[in-house]
């Protein structure tokens, strides 16, 4: 009798001790993301410019450089971006009134072209973590705002030597046109 008592009572408390342990909090993956996230949209609310690249790898170098990478990507095309999308819709009905079937079909594709070329991105914060054996590296990718204003100051004046020489050129073959009218005037 006191051994059946005994393992009732064991029971009972293993029983309870089990359903009292908690299980383990799982741990709040991408706060450091979300931290960085803030960090971007302060620089946003500023006037600057600013993303999160994010990278992963069994590597902290291949994860930081994907993160810095996928930053700049991502930078280039808040400035600009080409979207390209087609959409395609197909429906059939075969059979009659009575009994019908009818198939359709939807397909959608979209096609990203980023060109933009970016002078003074520069990583103003990295950090990482690690979960088993992956790296995860965030970048907080920011572009001075008047870095842009001095690019595109850049562009147009190089847009401005492009016209005129564009000009001079145009010049050039009248005058010299000119000149071959006016050489075959005097003969």
């Amino acid at each position: 009798m006191k051994k059946l008592l005994f393992f009732t009572v064991l029971t009972v408390t293993a029983v309870f001790l089990s359903g009292c342990s908690s299980a383990p909090k799982p741990v709040k993956q991408r706060a450091l993301f979300e931290d960085m996230q803030k960090m971007s949209d302060e620089i946003l609310k500023s006037g600057g410019l600013a993303v999160v690249g994010i990278g992963e790898s069994k590597s902290l170098e291949l994860a930081l450089n994907k993160a810095k990478t996928n930053g700049r990507r991502e930078l280039a095309q808040m400035l600009t971006v080409k979207v390209e999308s087609l959409e395609k819709a197909f429906m059939d009905e075969t059979g009659t009134p009575e009994d019908a079937e009818i198939m359709s079909q939807f397909t959608t594709t979209t096609k990203v072209i980023t060109s933009q070329q970016l002078a003074g991105s520069v990583a103003q914060e990295l950090k990482y973590e690690v979960i088993g054996n992956t790296v995860t590296a965030y970048a907080l990718m920011v572009l001075d705002p008047q870095t842009i204003v001095d690019q595109l100051a850049k562009e147009k004046e190089l847009y401005t030597r492009l016209q005129s020489t564009k000009a001079f050129d145009e010049l050039d073959k009248e005058i010299k046109e000119y000149e071959a009218w006016k050489a075959s005037q005097n003969m």
